[in-house]
C-alpha cells in the first residue's frame, strides 16, 4: 500500500533532478565530442564546480527516489518523477528573467492533469517484492537490448538525432533502474546482510554510472529541450510497464480505467514535450549555446594570435 509521504517525497527527487539536468547540460555541452560515451566525459566533467554541484542534486535526487520507493510501488513514483520539467520552471524563470507565459502554464498543467489522472485511476498498489531471476531476465534483458539499439543508432555527430536516441537508451536504462532500486530498497529492509549476498545492488551500482554517462552523453550532443523531454517520457513509462511486467503491481484494467489511464498518459506526455518546447525553457539552452559559441570564439582568436 502507498504511504502518502511518498508523494512530496518524489517530487523532492523530481525537483532535484531538474535542476542538476539544468546544471550539468552546458558545462556536457562543452566537453569534446570524441569523449561521448567514454569514461573521459565524466573525468573532465569532473573538474567543473557547476557540474559538480549538479551531481550533488543528482545524489540528492536519487536518495529521495529511493525513501519514496520504499514507500509507495514504482507506478506510483516514476511518474511523480516525470514531472522535473514542472518544477524546473521556477529555476528556468529566475536564469532566464522571463516570466512563465502561457505555453508553461498550460505545459505544466497538462502534466499534472495527466499524472494525477493515471494515479488516481490505476490505483497502483501490491506486487511481488522479489521475482525471480527468470523473471527479471524476461524484463532487463529487452530493456537494455532498446537502449543497446537506441546507441546503435545515434551516430556519431553531435545531432539533434543522437541526443534523442541517446536519451531513449538513457531513460530505457533508468526505467530498469527504477525497478532494481526499489528491490534493492525492499532488501535493506529485510537486512544488510541479505542485500550484500544478493545481485541487485551490484547490478545497480553497474548500471547506474552507465545510465548517467550515456544521459550526459544526450546533454553534450544538443540542447536539453531534445534529451530531456525524451527521458522524463520513456523513464516513466517503461517504469510502469516493468513494474507490471516483473513485480506484477496491480493497476485497474477494466475498459473505463484502461482509456483514462491511457489518456492520462497521453496528456502528461503531451505537457512534457510542450514544456520542453516552450519558450521560456529554450532562452535558457539558447542562451547556454551562444555563451558556448562565445567561448569557443575566444579560444579560437587566442589560438590564432599565439599562431
Amino acid at each position: 500500500m502507498m504511504n502518502p509521504v511518498a508523494v512530496p517525497i518524489a517530487l523532492a527527487g523530481a525537483g532535484s533532478f531538474a535542476v542538476s539536468a539544468v546544471l550539468q547540460q552546458r558545462d556536457a555541452r562543452d566537453t569534446p565530442e570524441d569523449d561521448s560515451l567514454s569514461w573521459r566525459l565524466i573525468a573532465d566533467l569532473l573538474r567543473r564546480p557547476r557540474w559538480l554541484l549538479g551531481m550533488g542534486c543528482v545524489l540528492l535526487g536519487f536518495s529521495f527516489q529511493a525513501t519514496a520507493l520504499s514507500l509507495a510501488p514504482v507506478a506510483v513514483v516514476e511518474p511523480l518523477i516525470a514531472t522535473e520539467l514542472v518544477l524546473a520552471l521556477p529555476f528556468a524563470s529566475g536564469f532566464g528573467k522571463r516570466r512563465l507565459g502561457v505555453r508553461e502554464w498550460l505545459g505544466a498543467a497538462a502534466v499534472s492533469a495527466g499524472v494525477g489522472i493515471f494515479m488516481a485511476v490505476s490505483s497502483p498498489a501490491g506486487g511481488d517484492p522479489e521475482p525471480s531471476l527468470a523473471t527479471w531476465l524476461s524484463v532487463g534483458l529487452p530493456v537494455l537490448a532498446v537502449a543497446g539499439c537506441a546507441i546503435a543508432l545515434a551516430g556519431r555527430e553531435e545531432t539533434p538525432r543522437r541526443a534523442a536516441m541517446l536519451a531513449v537508451a538513457a531513460g530505457a536504462c533508468f526505467a530498469l533502474l527504477a525497478l532494481i532500486l526499489q528491490s534493492v530498497v525492499t532488501l535493506f529492509s529485510v537486512g544488510p546482510a541479505t542485500a550484500f549476498t544478493s545481485w541487485q545492488p551490484y547490478v545497480l551500482a553497474l548500471l547506474g554510472p552507465v545510465a548517467f554517462t550515456i544521459a550526459q552523453s544526450a546533454y553534450q550532443a544538443a540542447p536539453l529541450a531534445i534529451s530531456l523531454p525524451i527521458i522524463d517520457s520513456v523513464e516513466p513509462a517503461g517504469a510502469v510497464l516493468c513494474s507490471v511486467l516483473a513485480f506484477h503491481q496491480n493497476l485497474s484494467l477494466d475498459p473505463t480505467a484502461l482509456a483514462l489511464e491511457s489518456a492520462g498518459g497521453l496528456v502528461a506526455l503531451t505537457g512534457i514535450f510542450v514544456l520542453g518546447r516552450s519558450p521560456l525553457v529554450l532562452s535558457v539552452y539558447q542562451r547556454q549555446e551562444a555563451e558556448k559559441r562565445e567561448d569557443r570564439q575566444v579560444g579560437e582568436g587566442t589560438q590564432f594570435r599565439v599562431l
